[in-house]
């Protein structure tokens, strides 16, 4: 077999490498395509805006077997004020020696502009996809689920990286739900925090409310750095658009100041996965029948409102919408290490890990 060679992508290449990642997971049931013009303009310098990002593919041959990226977003440090390097944007075949020469050329990128530690997977920062799938592999994937084969596990920890941070997601039966939704009101009752239902799906009206609470909700968040309103009309304005009513709640004090944010999303993944990566029939289905699983997907709290009385008020609203409006399916998502109280009775039926090196 031929050695791997790992090149630099440039501009006129970034179309092979972001088609690589179809070609190489063609196989694959639980791949879901990204958004075909998202993925060439992350890949083109867009995932770290006034930030660098190096592409890499590895071939055997004249066969492209990979690809990666190398990323430094500038928001994105240490303790010390150190630039912590990305890799991310990750695709490889069940070849080993390739998976190595890949990450190696990132690494060896990262490391020669001053970076002294890398974390992966990561698309240029925690606000975009990062995450591998470390456990339930045989459990059916949902939307915006970080779906990645079992083998890019073995590929990053023979690489030297080592998980930094975990996740798990959970799925409740119905009873399960109910019980849940009972428990937290009983709790939420107790404090005076108010839930608020945004009915506006404008992103022009609710995004200027979201984007001041994101730096005081995830700071401290693996991988968090602070972004524009404008991405962030980028990456939630779609999914905005098409949630439903009584799936999108804010959080206020007594005072009036919202301090939280909530979001829960009727799993279409069987209708995003068939626009195979065009974005022109985004949202076709919004106004049909919901589907059968809701994935409550995010709670973002500042830190004077996680006491657990908000954050039980918060869940609980979206348990008991979830019930009303008929769903048979739940799924709690991504919840992580530091904060799940309130699902410790639930088992996990999947976990997820950030992975971290010195370089």
């Amino acid at each position: 077999m031929r050695a791997p060679r790992v090149d630099p992508v440039r501009a006129d290449g970034i179309e092979e490498a972001v088609d690589l990642a179809g070609e190489l997971r063609a196989g694959d049931g639980d791949y879901v395509p990204p958004f075909r013009s998202t993925a060439l303009a992350e890949l083109s310098g867009g995932a770290v805006p006034g930030g660098a990002i190096q592409p890499f593919v590895c071939r055997r041959g004249a066969r492209a077997v990979g690809r990666v990226a190398a990323l430094v977003h500038p928001g994105l440090v240490d303790g010390e004020g150190r630039t912590i390097g990305q890799v991310g944007f990750y695709e490889c075949a069940d070849d080993p020696g390739a998976a190595g020469a890949l990450l190696a050329a990132a690494l060896g990128w990262l490391r020669s502009r001053g970076c002294t530690l890398a974390v992966g997977p990561m698309n240029g920062g925690a606000h975009r996809a990062h995450r591998l799938l470390a456990s339930g592999f045989a459990t059916d994937t949902y939307l915006f689920e970080p779906r990645t084969p079992r083998r890019y596990l073995a590929h990053f920890e023979a690489a030297g990286f080592a998980p930094v941070f975990r996740w798990t997601s959970h799925e409740p039966d119905r009873a399960a739900v109910a019980a849940l939704a009972h428990r937290l009101e009983k709790v939420a009752g107790r404090g005076d925090h108010r839930l608020v239902p945004v009915a506006s799906r404008d992103p022009a009206e609710v995004l200027p409310r979201l984007h001041p609470l994101l730096d005081r909700a995830w700071t401290g968040y693996p991988g968090y750095v602070p972004f524009s309103v404008e991405e962030l009309g980028q990456l939630f304005g779609p999914l905005l658009r098409i949630l439903p009513p009584g799936h999108l709640y804010l959080v206020r004090d007594r005072g009036g100041r919202d301090v939280g944010f909530g979001y829960m999303v009727p799993d279409w993944i069987e209708e995003v996965r068939a626009l195979r990566g065009d974005p022109s029939g985004w949202g076709s289905w919004a106004g049909g029948a919901l589907p059968e699983r809701i994935v409550l997907h995010t709670l973002a709290l500042a830190p004077e409102a996680r006491r657990g009385i908000a954050a039980a008020g918060l869940a609980a609203a979206g348990f008991r919408v979830a019930l009303e409006q008929g769903y048979d399916r739940f799924l709690v998502a991504l919840v992580r290490e530091d904060f799940r109280a309130f699902v410790r009775r639930l088992p996990a039926t999947r976990s997820y890990a950030l992975f971290g090196r010195a370089i």
